[in-house]
């Protein structure tokens, strides 16, 4: 069964034209951020539309849906609080799908219930966010029914944050469920960023997030696990033996793009993931090693597929040809 492979596509990142080669490997392109402003999905403030637009006119074969939220983005819980302001917001979303011609909408709201991106939260967001998730549903079906075309309904979960949703209420309801299974650091040691393997020196991994949503119900062919085109960087590290240890400070992500021959080349077996070393630098994220790995697990755990953040990040095209279609 041909294994869904989509990626995330940052409107502020849009530097680069995707390339026949670069589609060909893809299923879907989930277009990044619509925002929620005024309980509303907006795009205004979306620079490079016109260019995702002409994308769409040119590899009509790939599936496009619109990224709604993101880190630190806000409005989620007000928006949903009510029977009438979740009447709004599924109204505006349909709206743009229908607007733009797209194929469905993803959600990313990081996170409902909490506080920890700086944003507002209620304790009754994941019982009101599933029910709007239920409402969405509906109404995209009955535009389902005007325009004769079926549209998808997605959420990226925290990899980690099983109880954001009322599982029973929202399996039905959508069409997968992407894992944010990159980001899994320990605060000030040095961390795989997307093990897929637990290890001595990790709390969590791919698998055990799959393990977890698998468990509260989401069914295995609706999950989708990540995987990154970054890198986090940590300076002072222990090149010798760097994970769970301390570190001087931690530089900005930087795109696979960014990695040099100067880079040594690193394999950890226990957590099926590689890493890059300069001196005291080290990179952690993917590569084409963990990729391969997180293919033939997908293959084997019968998964929906990967999300990748962010295809800017690989314009040399290194990692998709080992975890796209071929």
């Amino acid at each position: 069964m041909k294994k869904k492979i989509e990626a995330y596509l940052a409107d502020w990142h849009f530097s680069k034209d995707l390339t026949k080669e670069q589609a060909a490997l893809l299923t879907h392109i989930n277009y990044s951020f619509g925002l929620v402003v005024d309980g509303a999905v907006s795009i205004a403030h979306l620079e490079n539309l016109d260019r995702f637009k002409a994308l769409m006119s040119k590899f009509p074969g790939l599936k496009y849906n619109l990224s709604v939220g993101g880190w630190g983005a806000d409005g989620f819980s007000s928006a949903v609080a009510t029977p009438e302001t979740r009447e709004k917001l599924a109204d505006s979303a349909v709206r743009v799908l229908e607007e733009l011609n797209l194929n469905g909408l993803d959600w990313d709201w990081e996170y409902p219930g909490s506080d920890m991106a700086g944003i507002a939260c209620a304790k009754d967001d994941p019982v009101n966010m599933s029910a709007f998730l239920v409402l969405l549903r509906q109404k995209m079906d009955c535009l389902s029914e005007r325009t004769g075309k079926k549209y998808e309904l997605s959420i990226a979960a925290g990899a980690n944050r099983i109880h954001d949703y009322l599982w029973d209420q929202v399996e039905p309801v959508l069409d997968s469920v992407n894992l944010m299974t990159y980001d899994m650091v320990t605060e000030g040691q040095v961390a795989h960023v997307s093990n897929l393997c637990k290890c001595s020196h990790a709390s969590y991994s791919v698998e055990q997030s799959v393990a977890d949503f698998t468990a509260a119900g989401v069914p295995r062919e609706k999950l989708l696990i990540g995987g990154t085109m970054y890198f986090h960087r940590y300076l002072g590290a222990d090149a010798a033996a760097p994970f769970g240890k301390p570190y001087r400070e931690k530089g900005h992500p930087v795109s696979h793009d960014a990695v040099g021959e100067d880079y040594v080349q690193l394999w950890d077996e226990e957590a099926k993931a590689g890493y890059f070393v300069k001196g005291d630098e080290l990179l952690s994220g993917d590569d084409v090693r963990s990729m391969d790995a997180k293919r033939a697990y997908i293959e084997a755990e019968n998964l929906a597929g990967i999300i990748l953040w962010e295809l800017n990040e690989d314009s040399a095209n290194v990692l998709l040809p080992h975890i796209g279609n071929h």
